[in-house]
């Protein structure tokens, strides 16, 4: 496609959440609505638009000798213009229709994210964090029980943090259990939430599919945690565990 004519999606949609919080089920739901495409974990967001501040810090050192400083061109405007084009390349691979795309890494970097995509929604998948390590401890590559802790922790603060900001309003918090329990109601309401219309076949993903990504398939069975451990995660995850209503 030449750049004659980049068209781009005014409202991406941003699925976040800590790793094994269901965030490639609710994607993978919504990749099943008529407006809506999607496709694999991106990851390079973050590293582009961090790049791009660097960029524009090499390239305002001379003051106004150099183009951004001359035109007044500051930080946020230029990230904001690498953004849109990424923008382009997604949509002109969906084709034309909103977009929709999971990284859990992104939930650590919202503020970013938020500024880089003004019209972005944001979907954030809230789930218990003894199910989440749990699930960190058993997955394809095992994370220790101390750091798999440290991760909820760090992931529900990022979207607590947000959720709670002047910018809250963008977010829509899902609940993990809510989505495998009452899931016709529950992406009912999401899909309302994100302006489409309902569409069984989100639901019908989770409910008839098969489980993605699932880290008890086979044998695995969960120990349980010891004394130890368990002071671990109450001193990690405790006190939001109760601010969550988790």
């Amino acid at each position: 496609m030449t750049q004659d004519h980049l068209p781009i999606t005014a409202e991406p949609i941003f699925v976040l959440g800590a790793p094994r919080s269901g965030t490639s089920m609710i994607q993978w739901a919504l990749r099943q609505h008529p407006d809506l495409w999607g496709g694999p974990e991106s990851d390079f967001f973050i590293p582009l638009f961090e790049g791009t501040r660097q960029a524009h810090s090499h390239g305002t050192e001379r003051g106004r000798l150099h183009w951004l400083s001359r035109l007044e061109v500051d930080e946020h405007e230029l990230v904001s213009y690498v953004a849109a084009g990424v923008n382009a390349l997604y949509t002109q691979q969906s084709g034309g229709k909103r977009w929709v795309e999971q990284t859990p890494q992104y939930t650590l970097h919202l503020d970013l994210m938020a500024d880089a995509f003004p019209g972005a929604q944001f979907v954030y998948m809230l789930r218990s964090g003894r199910e989440v390590v749990r699930s960190l401890r058993h997955f394809t590559n095992p994370v220790a029980h101390g750091e798999a802790c440290r991760i909820w922790a760090a992931f529900a603060q990022a979207g607590l943090d947000f959720a709670e900001g002047p910018r809250g309003d963008r977010m829509k918090v899902v609940r993990y259990a809510d989505a495998v329990e009452r899931t016709p109601a529950t992406l009912s309401d999401l899909l309302t939430a994100l302006g489409l219309p309902s569409d069984d076949a989100c639901s019908r993903f989770i409910t008839e599919g098969d489980r993605i990504n699932s880290s008890f398939d086979g044998d695995k069975v969960e120990r349980p945690w010891s004394a130890l451990e368990e002071r671990q995660f109450k001193g990690r995850c405790g006190e939001l565990m109760e601010r969550l209503g988790l």
